[in-house]
Formats: structure tokens, C-alpha cells, sequence
């Protein structure tokens, strides 16, 4: 009798102790997660642009540039002044910084001023051959090929350029560039006139090599424009 009272007082005890080690520990706060890891997400993979296209398109485009394009300009132009063979530019680069640098200004100014920018729009151009603009900055390579980029604003059913205006009172608002004093002559109007369609850069000899006050140019150029100097291509 005593030996089961004895097992009876055993297996009471043993069930407190399996009952008190399966009680929640309070946690500390050491013990606590990490709520920067509880709300961090798998950063979301970035699928390839449609616009990207193949080495070899991409190899075969740039020899079309150079047989029908860049010999041309090369056979055309005159030799520079000290007797070399003038030599067409086939590339110009930002570094990536910059470029991000440019986009997030662009949009910035567009959304003081209230608009959406649409599209980032790459005009092919030439450097004047002369040796500074009127704003007597200097031309580094005088009738050098290159480009310029101009970000874009939907007006009704088409993507046109524009920069920004101060309207006086100290907002912003986006102005086309095609109404910019100067940039289109009187036979091909402003945007209210019919040809919408029309692109043109030709400043008039009598516009303003500056910008009027208050106005802010988007227009990004300035890239390293090769050759001159001398370098080699990617694909040749």
C-alpha cells in the first residue's frame, strides 16, 4: 500500500514538472525577431525590356551606319586643319550616375510644373565648326556629330518636347520647345498651327543664345562623343 501511494506521489510530481518545462517561456527582447527582416520582401526580379535587341542586330545595324552613313559624312566633309582625315563619331557615352541623375531631374521639374514626362527623345545633331558658342563656351570638336536628349510631354494625342517656364508668381509650368522664341520661323508656326508634325532645332539668327529668365532647359548634352579622340568601337 505504501509502495503505490509512493508511484501515486511520483507520477504527480513528475506531470507538474512536464507541466511547468511545456509552460510558454516569456520571451525577451533579445529573443524577439527581427522586424526589419519580418517586413523585408525578395527584391523583384527585373525581366528584360521588350526594346532589347540581339549582338548580332545590333552588330549588323552598325556596319549599315558606317557604310551608308559614316563613310559619307566622312567623304563629304574637308580634312580638318591640320590635314587629317576628318573622322565621323559612331558613339557618345554618360556615365550611369548622370543618366540617373538626369532622369530623376527631369521628372522632378515635370511634376513642379504639373506635367508627365513621356518619353526621353534622342535628336542626332552637329557641332557648329567654329570655336565657341555664342555663350562663348568652348566647341571641343568643331563639326563633330553627336546628340542631344529632350524629354517629351503628351499634348492631345502627340509626345512634344518642352522645358520649364517660370510663370512669374514662382510656379513652375512646362512650355514646348516648338513655341520657344526663335526655334520655328513664321512659315512653320507655333503648335497651334497645322504642321504639328514638324521637328526642327534651327534657332533663327536673330534668337537669343541664352534662355530668357526664369526658363529652365532640359535638353542634355555634353556626352563623350567618339572619335575624336581616338577609340575603339565594340563592334569593329
Amino acid at each position: 500500500m505504501t509502495c503505490k501511494k509512493n508511484l501515486g506521489l511520483l507520477f504527480i510530481a513528475f506531470s507538474l514538472l512536464v507541466s511547468c518545462n511545456s509552460e510558454k517561456k516569456p520571451t525577451t527582447p533579445d529573443a524577439q525577431p527581427n522586424q526589419k527582416e519580418q517586413h523585408e520582401e525578395t527584391p523583384k526580379e527585373i525581366k528584360a525590356p521588350e526594346k532589347i535587341i540581339t549582338i548580332t542586330e545590333a552588330k549588323e545595324v552598325y556596319d549599315n551606319y558606317t557604310q551608308k552613313r559614316a563613310n559619307l559624312i566622312e567623304a563629304t566633309e574637308e580634312p580638318l586643319e591640320d590635314g587629317s582625315k576628318f573622322i565621323a563619331s559612331r558613339f557618345g557615352d554618360y556615365d550611369i550616375e548622370t543618366v540617373k541623375n538626369y532622369i530623376a531631374y527631369v521628372e522632378q521639374e515635370a511634376k513642379e510644373a504639373g506635367v508627365k514626362v513621356e518619353t526621353l527623345r534622342f535628336y542626332f545633331s552637329t557641332y557648329p565648326d567654329k570655336k565657341e558658342f555664342p555663350d562663348r563656351k568652348k566647341v571641343k570638336h568643331p563639326r563633330q556629330n553627336s546628340f542631344f536628349i529632350l524629354p517629351t510631354m503628351k499634348v492631345d494625342t502627340m509626345n512634344l518636347g518642352f522645358y520649364i517656364k517660370d510663370s512669374g508668381d514662382g510656379k513652375k509650368e512646362a512650355a514646348l520647345i516648338r513655341d520657344y522664341p526663335g526655334v520655328l520661323d513664321s512659315k512653320m508656326g507655333a503648335t497651334k498651327k497645322a504642321n504639328k508634325s514638324y521637328a526642327s532645332f534651327g534657332l533663327s539668327s536673330n534668337a537669343s543664345s541664352t534662355l530668357f529668365y526664369g526658363d529652365q532647359s532640359l535638353i542634355m548634352n555634353e556626352g563623350q562623343m567618339y572619335p575624336p579622340p581616338p577609340k575603339e568601337s565594340d563592334f569593329n
